[in-house]
């Protein structure tokens, strides 16, 4: 009893000594001398060199360093849910490192510019990256999304009958519902007292607090962008909140999703608090390690060209 009783006393010991990383899911800090940790600063700049990568098959990969773990998987034609799908787990050090980029380089979110998620990706040195909510290019009755992307202010109006959601300096995701508040008021730049660095307007939120959300408003029409059927099986993209700086994407590409499977695929995979959809259909592009992991069915090799990215960065710098 007595061995038993210090043996704990070490682990314990051991476990209070880790960084507090190491207490995030999944994450095992790799033994590295030659680099530091630096958060990533909140301008359009990317992440750092990726340091160190593992590949493992084609079913499943994961990149690690000591600020960031990215697992991704595929799933061949689930018999439970009819459709092909990609899906990423990702876990941070620091919330930095959940960011934002545009296609335009001169006047970022504020063009039609578009670019490959691969290019951009690329670009920004993401460790994984998928696409956004198509922001820039919106023209017409489209014209109206919001627009916040890294700390900046693009564009203040909203569309009405969308669903924001908003990330916070924490890298924590709230969702403000377009029928629970008055979208044009209410202010987007902050929440519960946090300032808010990157806004999207998509949707519909798919999961909201834990909670699934009913079928009647996910499959409604008047809560998603006037171009996508909710209905319809495609091609579809969400970004999901797990825990504290732990985050998921999901992709269905073969054969599609409604937008309640896509709901229900997210909540099968992980505890997920908060699930967002974002753009559809070919604009759907999931990029790891500077490779597009989702292939479009029916022969389509078509890479649709997109105006903006949402990525997962290194901090880590050997330099």
């Amino acid at each position: 009893m007595r061995k038993i009783v210090c043996l704990l006393c070490v682990f314990i010991l051991l476990a209070l000594s880790l960084p507090a990383f190491s207490e995030a899911p999944g994450i095992v800090i790799p033994e590295e001398d030659g680099g530091e940790f630096r958060p990533l600063t909140i301008d359009l700049e990317g992440g750092s060199p990726l340091p160190f990568m593992q590949k493992i098959d084609k079913k499943f990969e994961y990149y690690e360093d000591p600020t960031i773990r990215v697992e991704r998987y595929r799933v061949d034609r689930s018999p439970e849910f009819g459709c092909t799908y990609w899906y990423a787990m990702i876990t941070v050090r620091d919330p930095s490192q959940l960011r934002t980029a545009s296609a335009s380089e001169n006047k970022p979110f504020q063009d039609s510019q578009k670019s490959t998620c691969i290019v951009l990706a690329r670009r920004k040195k993401a460790v994984l990256a998928i696409n956004g909510d198509y922001c820039a290019a919106f023209s017409g009755i489209k014209a109206s999304n919001y627009i916040l992307r890294q700390g900046t202010v693009y564009r203040e109006t909203v569309t009405p009958g969308l669903d924001l959601l908003l990330i916070d300096e924490d890298g924590d995701f709230h969702v403000i519902t377009a029928d629970e508040a008055d979208l044009e008021a209410v202010d987007k730049t902050q929440v519960d007292g946090k300032k808010v660095v990157n806004a999207f307007q998509f949707g519909p939120a798919l999961v909201i607090n834990g909670e699934p959300v009913a079928d009647e408003i996910v499959l409604s029409p008047d809560h998603s962008p006037v171009y996508s059927n909710p209905h319809q099986r495609e091609q579809r993209m969400c970004i999901c909140q797990i825990d504290r700086l732990h985050y998921m994407t999901v992709c269905c590409a073969y054969w599609g999703a409604d937008l309640a499977t896509l709901r229900d695929i997210a909540l099968s995979l992980a505890p997920v608090q908060t699930v967002y959809t974002l753009d559809g259909g070919n604009s759907s592009q999931m990029v790891f390690l500077g490779n597009q992991l989702n292939a479009y069915a029916n022969g389509n090799k078509e890479v649709r060209p997109i105006t903006d990215i949402i990525y997962f960065a290194s901090a880590w710098f050997t330099e």
